[in-house]
């Protein structure tokens, strides 16, 4: 690897030009994440030796976003025709400590490490029950599974102590990406993405 802390390192599941591709996760050291910039990419010859000679960031950090603190890729992405879905975690600092989520994104398919996707806010958050245990607050992913019929089951776990599964729809999570919008990433603009919803949804219940 680079002289970067990777925290964690994710395998794509296909040769991209002929080389192993990875989604990693530079920090600065274990805990911190410092100037690490949030999921990088990274292509490498030899995956016994895997050594890091260039890496990007394809998934940033945000402040005052769910992943303002740390982000991180969590299984392989799924392969869909309209692009790679992927699954990861956020991090941000709260008056009850660190809080992390699920977050959904997509990159393109001919360039995976191209973003084409990324809806604002969570997928998951705990709640309830989720919120209580050894490590409060947060929820983590264990993987996930997409069979044949479509239908994607998704493992994680609660506060570091319960294991849960969901499940959703290939097709269902896609679309949740494509037409969820953005985070605008200032008031204004969250408030403006609000108000076109409602008017999308006025005239659809005019039709």
């Amino acid at each position: 690897m680079t002289g970067n802390q990777q925290r964690n390192v994710v395998l794509h599941p296909e040769f991209v030009n002929g080389k192993y591709a990875l989604y990693t996760r530079p920090q600065d050291d274990f805990i911190n994440a410092g100037n690490g910039g949030g999921i990088g990419w990274a292509l490498i010859d030899d995956i016994t030796h895997a050594e890091i000679k260039e890496e990007i960031i394809i998934n940033h950090r945000h402040y005052h976003t769910i992943k303002e603190v740390k982000n991180g890729e969590g299984p392989h992405p799924i392969k869909t025709p309209q692009g790679w879905l992927h699954l990861a975690h956020g991090v941000r600092g709260c008056a009850a400590g660190l809080r992390y989520v699920l977050y959904l994104y997509m990159t393109a398919l001919d360039e995976p490490w191209r973003l084409i996707a990324e809806p604002a806010g969570y997928f998951l958050a705990p709640q309830g029950e989720e919120r209580v245990g050894d490590v409060s607050n947060v929820l983590f992913s264990n993987g996930w599974i997409a069979d044949d019929d479509g239908t994607v089951y998704i493992y994680y776990a609660s506060s570091d102590t319960r294991m849960h599964v969901a499940t959703s729809t290939v097709d269902r999570l896609v679309d949740y990406c494509l037409h969820t919008p953005a985070d605008g990433l200032r008031s204004a603009t969250s408030v403006a993405a609000i108000n076109e919803l409602i008017d999308r949804n006025e005239v659809f219940l005019k039709k």
